[in-house]
């Protein structure tokens, strides 16, 4: 039998896999720390309700339920350094803060902290000035340790290395020898800026200052070629794919007009998704929420042919979206994590809606984002079990 590696690299090149690549994939951060398919409060209700008491970590939690993941290396392709947590102030069951891009946010503590996002109070660029200041001191190219990589699975960290370390045969060993597909990060255009300037003063930049965001976009695809090309010209070990990260869009469509994208991302997109395609990378994924049918074609004329995770309360569906933009565009998610909570009977109509793209290929069906508390013990195992049974009939 094949391994997840394999199913997932057959998978997304159209080929019929021995089994289904099961994905449970992790979603960005909450705040400062490293999120994962699984709420921490989502595992802390489960274990009131059957979930054995050792099962308690994100790592346990895929293991119990037969979970595929991948294997992620992080790369340095933002802010660096970053700035340490700073809290200023401790208001309730609230604390305000500095985070790592030195913005100042107002957030849940503690394990309250997955329930909300942050809301931002003060951002670190709103001139030209700011971006000056900031690129210099966060952006370099060039920073002590910017080479450096983390290797990470299931939201913990592995190991710490860079090219030319004493542990980066180790690091090449790991990433070879791995049974899940490996992930390179490789940067963002959009999403990043607009954590750092905040949506209201980026979109007014667009318009009193594209230069401006024209510059800084460019400038992290120049960050994003440096390290990137400076990691795959040493790393003797198969990447099976990269991603970006963007989230800019919600349940209207695009949070910036499609025409600025074309304009000023696209050309980046292509600059660095080259690099990847002449190390062999070919598979190159995009995270975002909201309404993306807009933003696909112009994904695509970019380089980027998987997008996730295909959220269905914005409107997003998978069987649709292929319907429209063809196999080029290759799906994860997609499979409505409101459902899970509304029992058996909602849940086997979601998998009856969405799973029959598996014959297709190219489609990773999974819980449209992280799971949320709000899902049972029961219902989840009924979701995995029909999930496993009807994916095997596809593929029969």
């Amino acid at each position: 039998m094949e391994n997840a590696r394999q199913s997932f690299n057959k998978i997304m090149r159209y080929e019929k896999p021995e089994r289904m690549f099961n994905w449970n994939r992790p979603y960005g951060f909450y705040a400062d720390k490293m999120a994962t398919q699984f709420w921490h409060q989502t595992i802390e209700r489960w274990h009131g309700e059957g979930l054995p008491l050792e099962v308690n970590s994100p790592a346990k939690v895929n293991d119990f339920f037969g979970a595929d993941r991948s294997l992620r290396v992080l790369l340095r392709t933002g802010v660096w350094p970053e700035r340490e947590k700073e809290v200023v102030e401790e208001v309730g069951d609230f604390e305000i803060f500095y985070d790592i891009d030195g913005s100042l946010v107002r957030q849940f503590k503690g394990a309250k902290y997955e329930a909300a996002m942050p809301e931002h109070i003060e951002y670190p660029i709103s001139n030209r000035r700011d971006w000056e200041v900031f690129q210099k001191e966060r952006l370099d190219p060039d920073a002590t340790d910017r080479e450096c990589f983390e290797i990470v699975l299931d939201g913990e960290v592995l190991l710490v290395s860079s090219p030319g370390s004493e542990n980066f045969a180790q690091a090449q060993e790991i990433i070879r020898d791995s049974v899940w597909p490996v992930e390179i990060t490789v940067g963002s255009q959009f999403g990043w800026l607009r954590n750092w300037m905040g949506l209201t003063v980026l979109s007014y930049m667009l318009y009193d200052d594209e230069q401006l965001v024209a510059d800084i976009m460019n400038h992290l695809a120049e960050l994003s070629i440096s390290v990137v090309s400076r990691f795959l010209d040493v790393v003797d070990a198969p990447i099976d794919y990269a991603t970006w990260w963007e989230d800019m869009a919600y349940n209207k469509g695009p949070l910036i007009s499609p025409k600025f994208v074309k304009k000023l991302m696209v050309p980046n997109y292509q600059r660095v998704n080259e690099i990847l395609y002449n190390h062999r990378i070919d598979i190159i994924g995009v995270d975002s929420d909201g309404d993306l049918d807009k933003l696909i074609p112009l994904w695509l004329e970019g380089g980027l042919n998987f997008v996730y995770p295909n959220e269905v309360a914005a409107g997003s569906d998978v069987l649709a979206t292929r319907e429209k933009h063809g196999s080029e565009m290759r799906l994860v998610g997609g499979i409505d994590k409101r459902t899970l909570a509304q029992g058996k009977s909602a849940i086997q109509e979601e998998l009856y809606r969405r799973l029959p793209l598996v014959i297709q290929g190219g489609y990773l069906p999974s819980v449209d984002h992280s799971v949320p508390p709000d899902i049972s013990f029961e219902d989840y195992k009924y979701y995995v079990e029909r999930y496993h049974e009807m994916c095997a009939d596809y593929l029969a």
